[in-house]
């Protein structure tokens, strides 16, 4: 079955666009909803758990406030916190190791909810705001399949890096041969040896949340079950993912641009301050400000579009792959997991002038014959 990355980010955006409520929308209320749940859950939780040791901000604070610089208010405040006793510091530590277990649960769960809302998505079900919390009724497995993956990531990545430092050890012994150009030549081929090395060790499981979400595998069994989908298959995911790099490098030029043009603008007012021109300052800073300000809604604004966009992307990825391995007969609503879909799918790209044609079936050329002029090949982003 062909693969048209273009095409399938263009059918990633068409569903976005027909989606209602909004994905952007969606998004920020995910968003909000992870924010506000983390914050309850540091605020709440972390002064049951740690014994108040949680507000040792207001604590150093304390400290601050009554003249000390921060080195001597950081020592004082381990110090007091020391001082109660070895019994209450094993329940900082202990609680602490709680309540980020719990943090954790709570965000990794929300995060494969949205993974699945946007699987969903682009399967054309206009999935509700509520599909964000798909994962939920299923949260335990969900979160020892994801404890599981991470602990893979990082047992195969032990010999990734140990390989790396192998290899900077072998070619610093180059520098003996005073040929700096030749030892900075292979000391970038280590880095970018360990750069494909990580991504091999990432990508093979880049499918696991939503092999839970749709066959209602876990644990070990949605491991080796991403690998199996993913096997011949991770240069594309790689390519995919690497295609968004253009948007991720605007949102940091407009971030880095936006705070350098207010620091100018600032600058530049003091530079040329007179002895009487405090307003002056004063409305540099305003427009400062703005600059900031704007950056800030420009950013959100296209992180929210993003974001739908990016993961739908690998959700529609996800879709391909497994009907790729399977057959059609394993697209969506065929699956043994909670979320089968019953309806029409269009993840059977290809590059083929089958699938070029103005009707787009594949069954053969359009009415006219080959003077029918064939609509343009879909382009990807501009930033690839």
């Amino acid at each position: 079955m062909g693969y048209d990355r273009a095409q399938m980010k263009q059918s990633v955006k068409r569903a976005m666009k027909s989606t209602t409520p909004k994905p952007m929308l969606v998004t920020l209320a995910f968003t909000a909803m992870v924010t506000a749940g983390t914050w309850l859950i540091n605020t709440i939780l972390g002064r049951l758990l740690t014994g108040g040791a949680g507000n040792y901000s207001d604590m150093l604070l304390s400290y601050v406030q009554r003249g000390y610089d921060m080195d001597e208010a950081v020592e004082r405040m381990l110090l007091e916190l020391m001082s109660r006793g070895p019994g209450f510091m094993l329940g900082v530590v202990s609680g602490g190791m709680v309540l980020s277990l719990i943090v954790t649960l709570w965000q990794s769960t929300m995060n494969v909810g949205y993974e699945g809302y946007c699987l969903s998505m682009v399967r054309g079900e206009s999935p509700p705001i509520g599909k964000i919390f798909c994962a939920f009724p299923q949260f335990g497995p969900v979160f020892v399949t994801r404890l599981l993956t991470e602990l893979f990531v990082i047992l195969w990545s032990i010999p990734v890096l140990l390989g790396f430092f192998v290899l900077v050890f072998v070619f610093s012994l180059t520098a003996m041969m005073e040929v700096p150009a030749f030892t900075i030549l292979l000391l970038l081929i280590a880095t970018a040896a360990l750069a494909l090395g990580m991504v091999w060790v990432t990508l093979r499981y880049a499918l696991v949340d939503y092999v839970v979400l749709d066959k209602g595998l876990t644990g070990t069994e949605a491991i080796r079950e991403s690998k199996r989908l993913m096997a011949g298959r991770l240069g594309k995911a790689f390519m995919l993912r690497l295609s968004f790099i253009g948007w991720y490098l605007l949102i940091w030029l407009i971030i880095y641009g936006g705070i350098t043009a207010a620091l100018l603008t600032i600058v530049a007012q003091i530079a040329y301050m007179q002895s009487d021109s405090f307003a002056g300052l004063i409305a540099a800073s305003g427009m400062a400000l703005a600059m900031v300000a704007a950056v800030v809604i420009v950013c959100t604004v296209i992180s929210l579009w993003l974001r739908p966009y990016v993961t739908g992307s690998m959700a529609k990825f996800y879709d391909w792959a497994k009907s790729e391995a399977d057959g059609p007969a394993a697209g969506p609503g065929y699956g043994a997991g909670p979320s089968g879909w019953d309806g029409r799918t269009d993840h059977t790209w290809s590059s083929g002038s089958s699938s070029s044609s103005s009707y787009g079936t594949g069954l053969g050329p359009a009415p006219g014959g080959s003077s029918e002029r064939k609509p343009p090949k879909p382009r990807d982003d501009p930033w690839n």
